[in-house]
């Protein structure tokens, strides 16, 4: 480590890494448009300039992403020229910058608006027009481009050269004339494009799925872990007005997914949207399934399930839910199983493993056996009662050929019910953004998962439904085995 004095302080920095990480590191409020510290540093927009000075000679203003870390080296982020200059190049910046904060998505997290307000840059002194360029480019299915706002810092050109590693957008034509495109116009490809929109600094870049659908401010922020693989990547889940769930974004996490995810695992935030839900329990009646409270739903289950009884979890189950269900099978004599799927098809040598199953090794870990589809409805066909556990369990399963097996008892703990006749008890249960709990991913790493919106009213934890009833069934003589 190199020793170097910011603001007065004497620091350890990394001298494989630039000034600004320094700066960012030891608290030092550094602002950046083109620096990422996940790409390369290019110093195009010249607003990280900090004063430097070096042994005996006269202390100079630098970009500080371009600046390496010398021995010794005094650094006054405060400088007033330092101020001066980022002011400069905020005029600069501001010159064609359109005036459509009120309707622009990034409004309230915007480096443009944050840096201006703490630079004090509120007025421009030129009187040409703004430049007028393509308001709503299309670059394919998910992201849109709006030129006028573009500041050029050139992130997304090295996010697809330096992250995907398959380059598909440039600074195209020259000066006052340069716009971000695609090669002759092509729709952007890959699974990863939602990114580019989290690495622009302004809001020249959003997601067509989230553009005019909330105000920032307007959004309840969680940390979680996304469920669509078995990579686990850490996300924020943003709720607006504790209802619907309008984004997932990535969290860095350095151990799993750095700054970036996958958009099969971003835009899974609609199915968290879902109507219709189990509330918050079911019965079969004289009339098929009846709406019933939890109680009344356990104490029909407690009924029929003993003996021979075969036991489906879901790989969504969280360490905690697939520990009362292990102590449920037990007390059944079943071994305890999980629905695994065929691979997705989605795998990349990014973040995607291919497996959708996000808790496959906290499952095998605690000795469940995992089971195709196929393989777990022959396995349910074959006893006299089942038990399937578990968020997405019946759609895992193949509902619809799930719903013709005839024969066996069977219970449910789903967010919905089992159609047809198949199913005596449903139990209506909390999804991933309504419970905490813990997966493990493919590589072993514990991802979180918190409360970002409220299960509905009636809906209690999967894991209070399950040692409910395991007591039901201790109280009617169904000892542990």
């Amino acid at each position: 480590m190199t020793k170097i004095i910011i603001n007065g302080r004497e620091v350890e920095a990394d001298p494989k890494e630039p000034l600004i990480h320094a700066c960012h590191q030891n608290g030092a409020n550094v602002p950046m448009y083109c620096y990422h510290p996940g790409l390369s540093p290019v110093g195009s927009c010249r607003i990280c300039q900090v004063e430097v000075k070096q042994g005996n000679g006269p202390a100079r203003v630098v970009v500080a992403c371009r600046t390496p870390v010398v021995e010794g080296m005094v650094v006054d982020t405060e400088a007033p020229k330092a101020h001066e200059t980022r002011r400069e190049c905020l005029e600069f910046l501001l010159k064609n910058h359109p005036l459509d904060c009120p309707i622009c998505d990034k409004a309230g997290e915007c480096d443009l608006q944050d840096y201006a307000f703490a630079e004090g840059q509120g007025e421009g002194r030129s009187n040409e027009p703004r430049r007028k360029l393509d308001k709503r480019k299309s670059l394919g299915d998910v992201i849109v481009l709006d030129e006028e706002r573009c500041i050029l810092c050139s992130r997304c050109v090295r996010f697809t050269e330096e992250i995907t590693k398959k380059p598909q957008l440039a600074v195209v034509d020259l000066g006052s004339r340069s716009t971000i495109s695609t090669f002759m116009d092509r729709p952007l490809q890959g699974n990863y494009q939602g990114n580019l929109a989290d690495v622009c600094p302004v809001g020249a870049l959003t997601l067509k799925a989230f553009r005019f659908q909330a105000r920032v401010w307007n959004l309840k922020k969680s940390l979680s872990t996304c469920g669509e693989c078995s990579r686990g990547c850490a996300i924020t889940v943003e709720v607006l007005r504790r209802k619907d769930v309008k984004r997932f974004r990535p969290r860095y996490e350095p151990k799993v997914n750095n700054w970036w995810m996958c958009d099969t695992g971003r835009f899974s935030s609609e199915r968290h949207n879902a109507t219709e839900r189990l509330v918050p329990a079911a019965r079969r009646g004289s009339q098929g399934l009846e709406i019933a409270s939890v109680e009344r739903a356990l104490k029909q289950a407690a009924e029929f399930l003993s003996g021979a009884v075969a036991c489906i979890g879901s790989p969504f189950m969280t360490i905690e839910e697939a520990q009362s269900f292990a102590k449920l099978c037990s007390q059944l004599g079943a071994k305890p199983a999980f629905v695994s799927p065929a691979p997705s098809g989605l795998k990349d040598d990014l973040l995607n493993t291919g497996d959708p199953c996000p808790n496959r090794r906290g499952l095998l870990e605690l000795g469940f056996e995992a089971l195709s589809p196929a393989a777990s409805r022959a396995r349910i066909a074959a006893a006299p009662a089942a038990l399937l556990a578990g968020e997405r369990v019946l759609e895992l399963c193949e509902r619809a050929q799930l719903a013709a097996i005839r024969g066996p008892r069977i219970a449910t703990f789903d967010t919905h019910a089992l159609e047809g006749d198949a199913c005596d008890v449903a139990v209506g249960i909390p999804e991933q953004v309504e419970k905490s709990g813990h997966w493990v991913n493919i590589d072993g790493h514990v991802g979180k998962l918190t409360v970002a919106r409220a299960a509905p009213a009636g809906v209690q934890a999967l894991t209070r439904s399950l040692d409910e009833l395991r007591a039901l069934l201790t109280s009617s003589g169904v000892a542990s085995r």
